[in-house]
């Protein structure tokens, strides 16, 4: 028994020996991979393609974004509506799908192909002042953003107010920048940060 006691503790202290030997030679390597880690995460996950797609969609003239729902799930797409759009416009968002960094496939079969072309200015006006283009604009915006940590802050507007808030801390500085580039888009007519978190 005493054998085996003296075994395992030589073996757990050679273990611990090893990690630690590890853990300081690689410690300033792992630290930058994180970072490399974070971002690559952030630029595929599924909830950013979801918004980078919304974003670029509503963005893109000719075709009814707002009316276009996007769901991902493991980088493969899926576009839905509730109107009927042309078949180009459906040729269309399939392609700016398909240009996200992150997307592996896209899937149109909830678009309701088929329908016509809206008045191209109306489009743009309603497109481009609605609380829900609002809000998918500036959380993409945010969540494109360096250092800040977009994914964590939400968005909701109401009547052209945008209202941030988020369950995290950030820091004065990315609150400051949270608020320049949501008061930078068109439509937005103020900010509120109260729900932002500052350190």
């Amino acid at each position: 028994m005493k054998k085996f006691a003296l075994a395992t503790a030589t073996a757990l202290t050679l273990a611990m020996g090893a990690n630690v030997a590890f853990a300081q030679t690689s410690q300033a390597p792992m630290t930058l991979a994180a970072g490399e880690v974070t971002k690559a995460k952030e630029s595929t996950s599924d909830t950013w393609i979801t918004t980078k797609v919304k974003a670029d969609l509503l963005t893109e003239k000719g075709i009814p974004g707002s009316d276009i729902k996007v769901e991902t799930n493991k980088g493969v797409v899926s576009l839905s509506s509730t109107v009927a759009i042309s078949d180009a416009q459906k040729e269309t968002a399939v392609a700016i799908t398909k240009k996200i960094k992150g997307v592996k496939a896209v899937s149109a079969d909830g678009l309701l192909a088929g329908g016509a072309v809206k008045a191209d200015n109306i489009d743009k006006a309603k497109e481009g002042t609605s609380d829900t283009w609002i809000t998918t604009k500036v959380k993409a915006d945010l969540v494109t953003e360096k250092g800040i940590p977009g994914t964590d802050i939400k968005v909701e507007t109401n009547n052209g107010v945008v209202s941030l808030s988020s369950t995290v801390a950030i820091t004065e500085a990315q609150k400051t920048t949270a608020v320049n580039i949501a008061k930078k888009i068109k439509g937005v007519k103020s900010v509120s940060a109260a729900g932002l978190h500052a350190e």
